[in-house]
């Protein structure tokens, strides 16, 4: 056993390490930026009274907390050696019922954002009516994460720190409810879901082109350019089909990694085969933190009124940073002439 050890480069056993500390870093930056520019412009005057702005609002509340607890203790016990989980109580419970409660809470509040707007496109009014409905989204909003506290509140009372190591029971019935309800619920549903939602807003959305611009009755409208269905079918388009690729790219490594893990647990594995394995399930596990940490860049590059809203909060900061400029330079008596586009948020 000494031998094998010793025939591990130290490069394979600090590759754990390594990657959590500067790919692990890398999602916490890019997660956290893209987090406050959602919070910025789903909160902005054009998007707030908008249904759907209020789901993913709170979706982006939900990432920055799942980034600023459980991505940063990941970052700290995995990739910078300090232990939290295995030394503090709460911070054990917390961190798993986080783990897994963050991931569904925010995955569920997007798939409410995509749901609002499959109602809004359907052809039946009764369907219609349920759409934007600020009311039913604030209750929504409340209800998710409370549904999903119940689903994996016994981690905060079951979960504990036995041996210097932080994990639950030791009950096989309970390891196994544990471990593979997270692997349906927080794996292969978000994919499931994606794909049925994208697939039923698409056809919704041609449903509603053919039936506004038929091209026998309204030729002139299709000479002059792409209609606005044609634009929200084309950004709607880009934006589920990327966010569908990025949900299987990061989902279903980390289910198929869960199931592989419980059954091959009482299994014989080499210290070769244990540090390869230690590799692949640590890249996983940072790669499931990818669909939350691009929600921001896929939604300003699809979306073509996601982009202007941002653009003009930008401006706003800049153009209210520059009358204290030109009141150092004019001096006192002298009137400045400053663009009036708002208040800085």
């Amino acid at each position: 056993m000494s031998n094998s050890t010793e025939n591990i480069s130290a490069a394979l056993l600090l590759a754990p390490y390594q990657l959590n500390i500067w790919f692990g870093s890398f999602l916490w930056i890019t997660g956290n930026f893209g987090c406050l520019c959602n919070l910025m412009v789903f909160r902005s005057r054009s998007f707030r009274k908008r249904t759907y702005s209020i789901y993913l609002f709170a979706a982006a509340i939900a990432d920055f907390h799942y980034f600023n607890f459980v991505l940063i203790t990941r970052i700290l016990q995995n990739g910078f050696r300090i232990s939290l989980m295995n030394r503090f109580t709460v911070i054990c419970k917390l961190r798993q019922f986080s783990t897994v409660w963050g991931n569904v809470v925010s995955f569920g509040l997007f798939s409410c954002a995509v749901f609002d707007r499959f109602l809004s496109t359907h052809r039946s009014n009764a369907y219609r009516n349920w759409s934007n409905q600020s009311r039913l989204a604030y209750r929504i909003i409340f209800i998710v994460p409370f549904f999903w506290f119940l689903c994996f509140g016994h981690r905060i009372v079951l979960y504990s720190i036995k041996n210097g190591s932080c994990g639950p029971p030791a009950n096989i019935v309970y390891l196994y409810y544990d471990n593979y309800f997270q692997v349906i619920f927080s794996s292969l549903t978000p994919v499931l879901s994606m794909a049925v939602l994208a697939y039923y807003l698409l056809k919704n959305i041609r449903i509603l082109r053919r039936r506004i611009v038929p091209e026998a009755i309204v030729p002139t409208v299709t000479q002059r350019g792409p209609s606005r269905i044609s634009q929200m079918d084309k950004q709607l388009t880009i934006m589920l089909i990327t966010e569908s690729i990025i949900a299987t790219i990061t989902y279903l490594p980390y289910a198929i990694q869960l199931t592989y893990s419980n059954i091959t647990s009482g299994w014989y594995k080499t210290p070769l085969r244990l540090a390869w394995e230690q590799v692949a399930i640590e890249i996983i596990h940072l790669f499931s933190y990818i669909f939350f940490a691009t929600s921001f860049y896929v939604s300003i590059i699809s979306n073509v009124g996601f982009r202007r809203i941002f653009r003009r909060l930008f401006g706003k900061s800049r153009s209210n940073r520059q009358p204290r400029q030109n009141q150092s330079v004019v001096g006192i008596g002298t009137k400045a002439t400053v663009p009036m586009n708002g208040a800085c948020r």
